[in-house]
């Protein structure tokens, strides 16, 4: 079956680079995001708005595998009420799942989408930089979390060490990246499953996560998990054998604390109890 995306795209052309939006040159407060903050967000539709996801080429999409994993339904729906001039629809052609992705365990939650035909690059349509295979992303880096809605909120990654001491160890695999504040108030559900975590390593964003799964809704010592995008460098690249996506290394700085992190015994009890 095909779905259906919406993007924001004008009817100019042009060419563009990775991670650089032409119209966020700064970062905004609060929670809405003018129109072209992040030109590579995308809402994927049957009837209605169902997850989120990021461009990154001019014909591929980057979701989550969950939000793709049951059968979709092609509609005529033409735009989101209220939605601007800068939106366009385009139907997925192609869906591939990650073949070792574990419904059960959200464990390699990440899929690709190609388009039927390319976008035309704009100021409101460009694609993000993904994080290579290299990339470290240390305790307390800023992320940013997008969704279709105007939504962006801004959370520090939180070491794997520091999230298994709240999900439990086996709970959380290398192919995750965990972020959030120790406090409630803010988190992913702010934003959409399926879409894109972003960091800024100089003049560019890079994708280091994708929204895949969390404990309620910005709960205190319960960060959202993503799917931690430089581990999937050699899949992408396989699955995309031409006009592949721009992979950068996103370099932490210092040292990173995650590795002085041990859960108390207090907690692991804790765990043991709720689980």
């Amino acid at each position: 079956s095909l779905l259906i995306w919406q993007l924001s795209l004008t009817s100019s052309t042009g060419k563009a680079i990775c991670g650089q939006p032409a119209l966020n040159t700064r970062i905004v407060g609060g929670e809405e995001a003018p129109p072209g903050s992040w030109p590579w967000q995308v809402s994927l539709h049957d009837y209605n708005h169902i997850c989120g996801g990021s461009l990154i080429t001019d014909q591929w999409v980057l979701t989550a595998a969950h939000c793709v994993q049951r059968p979709l339904k092609t509609t005529d729906h033409q735009g989101q009420e209220g939605s601007n001039l800068n939106e366009v629809i385009r139907k997925a052609a192609q869906i591939i799942i990650h073949p070792d992705y574990n419904s059960v365990t959200s464990n390699n939650d990440i899929a690709l989408l190609k388009f039927s035909k390319p976008v035309n690059f704009t100021s409101y349509i460009s694609p993000v930089c993904l994080a290579a295979s290299d990339s470290t992303f240390y305790s307390g880096v800023n992320t940013w979390i997008t969704g279709w809605e105007k939504l962006q909120v801004e959370v520090p990654v939180v070491g794997n060490r520091q999230c298994k001491c709240s999900y439990g160890e086996s709970s959380i695999t290398d192919n995750m990246i965990c972020a959030g504040l120790q406090e409630e108030g803010k988190d992913s559900c702010q934003g959409d499953l399926g879409g894109p975590m972003v960091s800024k390593q100089g003049d560019r964003w890079i994708q280091a996560g994708i929204v895949s799964f969390g404990r309620g809704c910005a709960e205190p010592d319960y960060p959202g998990v993503y799917t931690r995008v430089s581990q999937y460098e050699s899949w992408i690249n396989g699955v995309i054998n031409a006009n592949q996506p721009g992979f950068i290394s996103f370099m932490s700085n210092g040292t990173d604390s995650d590795l002085d992190v041990s859960c108390t015994p207090e907690r692991e009890c804790l765990l043991f109890i709720f689980i």
